[in-house]
């Protein structure tokens, strides 16, 4: 059996690691609620484009190589 360093990224291909989605998932709306797009007059409401991107450094312990 194959161990993750991140639970973040799929042991498998596709979409048979649910658990690593549902990972996905959870991060991308925290970050989505994180900047107020939920709200009617975010300028980018309803959109997840450069989410993690934006935040990939900002929480402790991320390296960036």
């Amino acid at each position: 059996m194959t161990t993750r360093p991140d639970p973040m990224m799929s042991a498998s291909y596709g979409a048979t690691d649910i658990e690593a989605q549902n990972n996905r998932n959870t991060w991308m709306t925290m970050l989505y609620m994180l900047e107020g797009r939920d709200k009617p007059d975010h300028p980018q409401r309803g959109l997840y484009t450069g989410l993690h991107k934006k935040h990939y450094s900002t929480f402790p312990g991320v390296d960036e190589n």
